[in-house]
């Protein structure tokens, strides 16, 4: 009986899954380890996407604005609380005159210290004058701040980390065969 195994390897074996166990057991590890792989690729795709239109707001021609109004809103994140500032601003570009509220590309800022929030809220008095990035293409797509905020550098460390927890699990699960 043994000889007829001997120089066989496990994935040719009839009753063998694809990694060389059971079946069942192979589809759940295959399952999970793709599921945290494909999590992982998805997040470092948009901080990609992210990342380039942040880039591309820093060649986006400028206007001066003049800052409306500005506020700091403060919602509820489970048992904490968090600071999103709210700018209004106005400009005039290609002769067209805008309104718009997006600080950033991307995401908007937040803060989970009201303090740091209020610093940040300072640079926009209500009728002080701003530098506004627009967008060539289109005018009413603009920001004031020309670069990614905090958020995306954390979604890169977690999509490396994701990804290298599901190829880390599959080495396990093979070396554990």
């Amino acid at each position: 009986m043994m000889s007829s195994r001997v120089g066989q390897r496990w994935i040719f074996r009839s009753n063998s899954g694809w990694l060389g166990g059971d079946r069942i057991t192979d589809l759940s590890v295959l399952t999970l380890c793709s599921a945290l792989v494909l999590m992982g690729l998805v997040m470092l795709l948009k901080f990609t996407v992210e990342k380039v239109r942040a880039d591309a707001t820093v060649e986006w021609p400028t206007a001066v604005g003049t800052v409306l109004s500005a506020q700091l809103d403060e919602l509820e994140y489970g048992a904490e609380l968090r600071w999103f500032p709210r700018v209004s601003y106005q400009y005039t570009a290609q002769g067209r005159t805008v309104i718009n509220t997006q600080l950033t590309p991307g995401q908007q800022p937040q803060w989970r210290d009201r303090a740091d929030a209020t610093r940040f809220l300072e640079r926009y008095l209500a009728r002080s004058r701003v530098l506004v990035y627009y967008n060539p293409a289109n005018v009413s797509d603009a920001v004031l701040e020309p670069r990614a905020g905090g958020r995306a550098d954390a979604s890169c460390g977690l999509g490396i980390a994701l990804v290298a927890l599901g190829l880390w699990c599959l080495m396990i699960y093979d070396w554990l065969r």
